[in-house]
């Protein structure tokens, strides 16, 4: 069965969208948001201005769309950890394990948000108050696994759960920015930042 002419073209702006999308969350990643241009992203996706106009009328409304992946990935592999049935340390020892995994691999995410995080002002654009409110979710997210810890008594209760909540996130955006691809040193930080927290 031939495939019809518009769902052809369709099939195309989706691929074209996509490669835009990969290439920009790549150079955000190295460079940062306010120092990609419009045509380092026209070079590095290896597109028009056409067809990059043909999906956003702005950088920002590109950072956005990257942006909502973003949130997806954080929703689906960390935030929906909260409401699973288990013990709180378990699941910090989980959630540990996935950053650990995550920054090993791909990583980009992380490292986006990490970056997107010290890069952009809590007012500035659309992009910039996004961000901030997952950085308030992201700790409130483990502000509360640590709470449910301490009060199971499965975890030092010495430091207060905002205090470690900061200190955890902190360190794991910390290792995000210093890790260079290859880098195996992550793996340790995460596992020493699992037994400080946890022992």
């Amino acid at each position: 069965m031939a495939m019809r002419p518009g769902t052809k073209m369709t099939l195309r702006g989706e691929q074209t969208r996509d490669q835009i999308i990969q290439a920009a969350r790549k150079l955000f990643t190295d460079r940062g948001y306010h120092s990609t241009s419009l045509y380092d992203l026209f070079d590095h996706a290896e597109t028009t201005k056409g067809a990059f106009f043909h999906h956003w009328k702005t950088k920002e409304d590109l950072a956005m769309s990257i942006y909502e992946r973003l949130e997806g990935f954080f929703q689906s592999n960390f935030f929906c950890i909260l409401e699973e049935p288990g013990r709180a340390r378990e699941k910090i020892e989980r959630v540990i394990n996935l950053v650990s995994q995550v920054s090993n691999g791909d990583g980009s995410y992380g490292r986006l948000f990490a970056m997107w995080c010290i890069e952009l002002t809590e007012d500035e654009e659309q992009i910039g108050p996004a961000v901030h409110r997952l950085k308030v979710r992201w700790f409130s997210f483990w502000k509360e696994l640590i709470t449910r810890a301490q009060e199971a008594k499965d975890m030092r209760s010495d430091i207060s759960a905002e205090n470690l909540s900061f200190l955890v996130v902190s360190a794991i955006f910390g290792v995000l920015l210093m890790k260079r691809k290859g880098d195996a040193e992550s793996q340790n930080t995460y596992e020493a930042l699992r037994c400080a927290i946890l022992t």
